[in-house]
């Protein structure tokens, strides 16, 4: 897996976070996925992906500054930070976060395993 190939797999993540495409989100996150937001809220996939289905969280739009993939054999670490624009039991909000993900080769190819955020400092 190259850095490119990372990045790749992470936009069509979040492309299909914000056009709401939980067939494709099933089809990518990992059966163990443990997604900690900025908050310190832990989900799992079954989770994650409900509180999308729901309407509870909804991604409007993403930008990222500074990924850096490392990947070690059948692990790929992401590092960065994210604007994302969101809403959240219906009110809006505006994360600015820094951020590490994980990716691991399964059988299956590559699925999204790993998320963990905290507010970037202002």
């Amino acid at each position: 897996m190259t850095e490119k190939e990372v990045l790749q797999l992470e936009d069509k993540r979040f492309a299909a976070m914000v056009a709401e495409d939980f067939k494709a989100l099933e089809a990518m996150v990992h059966d163990e996925l443990l997604y900690t937001h900025s908050t310190s809220v832990v989900d799992t996939k079954a989770s994650w992906l409900e509180s999308m289905r729901s309407g509870k969280t909804r991604y409007r739009k993403t930008s990222f500054a500074n990924r850096k993939v490392r990947v070690y054999g059948d692990m790929a670490l992401v590092t960065g930070s994210a604007d994302i624009e969101a809403e959240i039991d219906g009110q809006p909000k505006s994360l600015r976060l820094c951020f590490l993900n994980a990716w691991t080769k399964t059988p299956q190819g590559w699925k999204f395993v790993a998320w963990q955020s905290t507010p970037r400092p202002a």
